[in-house]
């Protein structure tokens, strides 16, 4: 039987770029995204749910369907978005959102899908951090809080898991060049050398999922060669 996947975030950016791969690989995925359904995933592996993972309750209700359908053996939570700016500027409402969606959304679905893998003593979850959650930086108040509570999560997950044979691993990418950058103020500069792939973070996610049982890709940093930020282009927020 063919392994399966549950990616978040799948219908844009890292998310969509690692649904590409395992489905090429031959590996089952169902898709969390918003927009569900996107033209570039089709075919009788891929199963599109749209979902809006800042609604815990919704998010919880979904899965619990999901898990009753199907058993998953790799977990891919790629789903994010950056807002940027001093505190002040954002509202409570904008608050909840970003950290519901970048942090919160990952504890509620291990809550469900922790006990499968520990029943079958086997799993894989990858979290896509973040360089922000390393080091923060200015206007980045929201967006570090969560990765850095991401990776807390993650450490935390893996001493817990370990003895349960489940494998947790967090990639904590630098600029990728995606439509995360869409509506922000800033974007990597032009040259391939200033921004990382999609592909390139679908490619070690990949790695690591056909890594040994026993071992375990604790945490991985990718960073561009050449660090460069376009102010060039700025968006009102």
């Amino acid at each position: 039987m063919n392994k399966q996947a549950l990616i978040t975030g799948a219908s844009s950016g890292i998310g969509l770029a690692t649904a590409q791969l395992l489905l090429h690989k031959g590996i089952g995925v169902t898709g969390i995204s918003r927009r569900g359904q996107v033209a570039e995933l089709k075919g009788k592996n891929f199963t599109a749910v749209a979902l809006d993972l800042a609604d815990s309750n919704e998010t919880d209700s979904q899965l619990k369907l999901l898990l009753k359908q199907q058993a998953f053996d790799y977990f891919i939570h790629a789903a994010g978005y950056g807002e940027f700016g001093s505190i002040e500027q954002f509202s409570v409402a904008q608050i909840e959102r970003a950290i519901q969606v970048n942090l919160t959304s990952a504890l509620v679905l291990c809550r469900q899908l922790i006990p499968t893998f520990r029943q079958r003593q086997s799993g894989k979850l990858i979290f896509v951090g973040s360089e922000s959650s390393l080091t923060a930086g200015r206007k980045g108040v929201i967006y570090s809080a969560a990765k850095f509570g991401l990776r807390g999560f993650c450490q935390a997950l893996r001493e817990d898991c370990a003895s349960d044979g489940i494998q947790v691993s967090l990639i904590n990418p630098g600029m990728v060049r995606s439509p995360f950058f869409d509506e922000l103020s800033f974007a990597p500069a032009e040259q391939p050398e200033n921004a990382i792939s999609t592909e390139q973070v679908a490619a070690l996610i990949g790695h690591i999922l056909d890594s040994d049982d026993n071992i375990v890709f604790d945490e991985v940093q990718l960073t561009p060669r050449v660090k460069s930020i376009d102010f060039s282009a700025r968006k009102s927020k």
